[in-house]
């Protein structure tokens, strides 16, 4: 390595730093001058703005009617369309059904609540004298 010859490579002309923005203003500062923008040039940076806007106007109205007009109703709007009744009615055939579910429908009158608790009249009526017997007799 130290029998080779120490060359730099390149070597730069003096002083071609020091001239080079000099030179570069020359060449550009005396290019032709731009000639004005024709009718067709218009035409077309028209019609690109043109078709920009409209894309963005499309995007737009799409994002809006994405959030304004749902195609899938909410849930609550749709429950608020059920009746007390068809309610009850889902009650009394689902299987699974307990009389302190009916307690809370509004719809359930209190006799129809009785033919799911297997309760006869006759039942009522003997509990109904016993508690008055008892009361009576608790009073006296």
């Amino acid at each position: 390595m130290a029998d080779l010859p120490k060359d730099p490579g390149f070597q730069v002309p003096e002083h071609y730093f020091d001239a080079l923005p000099t030179r570069i203003m020359q060449r550009t500062a005396y290019a032709a001058p731009a000639r004005a923008a024709s009718p067709v040039a218009w035409f077309w940076q028209f019609r690109t703005a043109v078709a920009g806007a409209s894309l963005g106007v499309v995007f737009a109205v799409s994002f809006l009617a994405t959030q304004y007009f749902d195609a899938n109703p909410s849930t609550d709007a749709v429950m608020a369309q059920i009746s007390q009744k068809d309610i009850f009615q889902y009650l009394v055939n689902h299987e699974e059904l307990e009389t302190a579910d009916l307690a809370e429908v509004p719809a359930v009158k209190p006799n129809q609540s009785l033919e799911f608790l297997d309760v006869r009249r006759n039942d009522l009526n003997e509990t109904h004298t016993q508690e008055l017997l008892e009361e009576e007799y608790d009073y006296r």
